[in-house]
């Protein structure tokens, strides 16, 4: 099956298809690879014809009460495609949708190609990178210049997207660290592609000793022949396992849509925790429903980016949703063994509990507003949506609601993750800056993103960066008259003590052996980005 211009014209604006049909020529895409080129073309119309969402646009809550809900994974994922800050399509606009599913589900259902046509040289990847692809990303939160050194292995470890799953080590010698994505070697590959999965392991000091690969069931040092290769398989699997578990299902399907539905479902319009979380799940339906619809579907995104069958992209994902981040901060810093680690050793600890607190106080400031004591416990509005939690989310870990700290410390999860674990995990231009430094596939005896690679990495990361409101705007048109006061003075505590964060964050660069921006308020929105 094939999408001609005739088709996409359905879903582009003439000014974009235009652009599309001059440059067709020219896109080294393979002919027969319709989901690449048609990925691309949607990277380029949404990057094109997308403004950066404000506050002002989180629209006041107006209704509450059951959701039409779709499940995706049954037992562990559903979605809710009405959103309520995108009104329902008029007559015209529902066929229109109508066409757009029709032509979405011949892509889908077109053949899942591995096309391992590489580049000439590294030059004449980042000709075309620099002409078509670099120009739709979203800007780079730090630029990883240095992506082959032994020394970026360990940065990806203490502070990149690697941060969330390093554990100590003790009792095997000088290992003291590790990172742990090696699972991914359970998965079967698709003909031509090596399996994907590796262990790094770590001194004390940080420094890289050696890397265990799944493919080979073998473990490399420095000065082995397949010592760059071991590299290559440990970067491009950290970026597939943290994608597909840690982005797409833990926050986006989990965190993002199930708060969404829990406050729509059981919190009153205008219940004070409503009022104050809506900013946190602002297009959650829209973007969730997109997720499941081009991401994660069977001929989706991830299917095609990476060389899992579809069964085993979908064990994975429900790994996602029972591994969902809503143990506080805090409290998993302490139970991970890694609290205690100082700044120089761990820049990801430092700046992601200094974020967390910032929420945390901020949420225990506006809930002692409207919930004296501990009467937020009582309220049969907290319980109803504390217990949906509970019920949806697998191996929550919630538990029963007996105290306010619990309601303040699992509240401020919510926010810190949809803001600062989202940069974290799905802020990865910093990481474009050279397609030597990861790919979808792993094959044998090559370090570089192939085409079809280069061009799904780039236009992924083009079509989810599309910005939300910004954490550091004004959202005090959400607060209810009542008290309102107050809640102002509550939420402009809150964006001082967030500048200041950034201005530590900023001073703490200066020492630090490479700057992390990834929790610097400055850069963060407020919500789950398209």
């Amino acid at each position: 099956m094939s999408v001609d211009a005739s088709q996409l014209s359905l879903i582009f604006p003439p000014e974009i298809m235009t652009k599309v049909e001059e440059n067709e020529g020219d896109l080294p895409i393979g002919v027969s690879d319709t989901f690449t080129r048609f990925l691309f073309f949607v990277a380029t119309s949404t990057v094109k014809n997308s403004v950066p969402h404000k506050a002002k646009d989180v629209g006041v809550p107006s209704v509450s009460g059951p959701l039409e809900k779709f499940e995706f994974l049954p037992g562990h994922i559903t979605y809710v495609p009405q959103d309520e800050d995108a009104p329902p399509a008029s007559s015209g606009a529902e066929n229109s949708s109508a066409q757009r599913s029709n032509v979405l589900s011949t892509v889908l259902s077109s053949q899942v190609i591995d096309d391992f046509r590489e580049w000439e040289d590294r030059e004449a990847a980042e000709e075309v990178i620099a002409e078509h692809l670099i120009g739709l990303q979203p800007e780079a939160l730090e630029l990883w210049t240095d992506v082959t050194s032994d020394a970026t292995i360990t940065n990806l470890a203490f502070q990149g997207l690697a941060a969330h799953l390093l554990v100590p080590v003790t009792g095997q010698g000088p290992v003291a660290f590790k990172v742990d994505v090696s699972s991914l070697g359970e998965l079967a590959v698709r003909e031509g592609n090596e399996r994907m999965g590796a262990i790094a392991y770590f001194d004390e000091n940080r420094n890289l000793l050696s890397i265990y690969v799944s493919n080979d069931d073998a473990t490399y040092v420095s000065g082995d022949d397949l010592w760059e290769h071991a590299k290559w398989h440990f970067r491009s699997a950290v970026f597939a396992y943290v994608t597909i578990v840690d982005h797409l299902a833990s926050l986006h399907l989990c965190v993002s849509e199930l708060t969404m539905e829990a406050c729509r479902e059981q919190l009153p319009a205008d219940h004070p925790l409503r009022r104050l979380l809506k900013p946190h799940v602002y297009l959650a339906g829209k973007n969730q429903t997109t997720a499941v619809r081009v991401l994660a579907a069977e001929g989706g995104i991830a299917h095609r980016l990476w060389p899992f069958n579809f069964d085993g992209l979908v064990k994975f994902l429900e790994r996602g949703t029972e591994s969902a981040p809503f143990e506080p901060f805090p409290q998993w810093l302490k139970n991970r063994g890694l609290s205690n680690l100082s700044d120089e050793m761990y820049p990801y600890g430092t700046d992601g509990l200094a974020l967390y607190e910032i929420c945390q106080d901020y949420v225990a400031g506006y809930v002692d507003i409207y919930f004296p004591g501990e009467s937020i416990v009582s309220d049969p509005a907290v319980q109803a949506w504390w217990n949906q939690l509970d019920a949806t989310i697998p191996k929550s870990g919630l538990g029963t609601l007996h105290t306010k700290d619990q309601l303040v410390d699992v509240v401020a999860q919510i926010i810190f993750a949809v803001s600062g674990w989202h940069s974290h995990v799905g802020a990865n231009t910093r990481y474009l800056a050279d397609s030597r430094f990861l790919a979808g596939k792993v094959r044998a005896g090559s370090e570089l993103a192939d085409i079809q690679s280069t061009f799904l990495i780039y236009s992924l990361n083009a079509v989810t960066g599309v910005y939300q409101p910004k954490l550091l705007d004004d959202y005090t048109h959400m607060f209810l008259e009542l008290n309102k006061e107050q809640a102002v003075d509550v939420f402009q505590r809150f964006q001082a003590a967030l500048i200041a964060l950034g201005h530590d964050i900023d001073a703490r660069n200066e020492s630090r052996s490479m700057p992390m921006r990834t929790f610097h308020p400055a850069v963060l929105d407020s919500s789950v980005s398209k």
